[in-house]
């Protein structure tokens, strides 16, 4: 089994493969980053921003994962199907036929490119998309809209269902406990308004890789 280190920060969305690795027992060196002057800098002090976009990821962001022979794999969707590639015996985790396969293809670029990059960027981040802190408000309003509608989208897949994709545990259904984790922080009345999705987290929450994931963090559970 190959060494890996992976490049998290605390509460971020390093938190899916971290919980991910420990689920699947895959040995792994957690360097954790915070936020500097500059932007992500080791925890530790050991690199600076400039540094780590040189060598590790050059858009600055968590996660990033170095495998064993040094090659960097950036990008959630990118990440998540290398490590479960390092656990064969699990195959349904990339889906257990082409559909299947193709489904968990699908979710994971609209997690990443819309719930994420968009939702989320809007809410968390709003001086990505402008240099004007006026319009900052109006952007994260537009964020909220655009959560709820996908947490609308998530709750109406999962129903019925005991996991996100086939019959079993996916990468899908690891990348989908983090944002149930965020739309608490947001402030949404998330048991309320999506209780299908609230009871599909509670139900991660239980799982040992992410309840060791949570706790690395240093953070709440948030729904067991």
């Amino acid at each position: 089994m190959p060494e890996l280190t992976l490049y998290t920060g605390v509460n971020s969305c390093a938190l899916v493969p971290q919980a991910l690795l420990h689920h699947l027992s895959i040995p792994f060196t957690a360097v954790t980053l915070k936020r500097g002057a500059d932007g992500l800098e080791a925890a530790d002090g050991s690199f600076t921003n400039a540094e780590y976009r040189s060598s590790i990821h050059p858009s600055g962001y968590v996660p990033a994962l170095k495998t064993a022979n040094g090659e960097v794999i950036t990008e959630m969707p990118a990440i998540l199907t290398y490590i479960a590639l390092q656990a064969p015996e699990e195959q349904n985790l990339l889906g257990a036929s082409v559909m299947e396969r193709v489904r968990v293809a699908e979710w994971l670029a609209w997690l990443s490119g819309t719930l994420h990059g968009n939702a989320f960027v809007m809410l968390f981040k709003p001086g990505r998309l402008t240099g004007d802190e006026a319009a900052f408000v109006a952007i994260k309003e537009k964020g909220m809209g655009v959560a709820k509608a996908c947490f609308q989208r998530i709750e109406k897949r999962l129903e019925g269902r005991e996991n996100a994709v086939g019959k079993g545990w996916t990468v899908v259904d690891f990348n989908l406990y983090i944002f149930a984790r965020w739309g608490k922080q947001i402030g949404l009345d998330m048991e309320g308004e999506f209780p299908v999705y609230s009871a599909f987290a509670r139900k991660l929450e239980e799982l040992d890789g992410v309840k060791k994931a949570v706790k690395e963090h240093g953070v709440e559970a948030l729904y067991s």
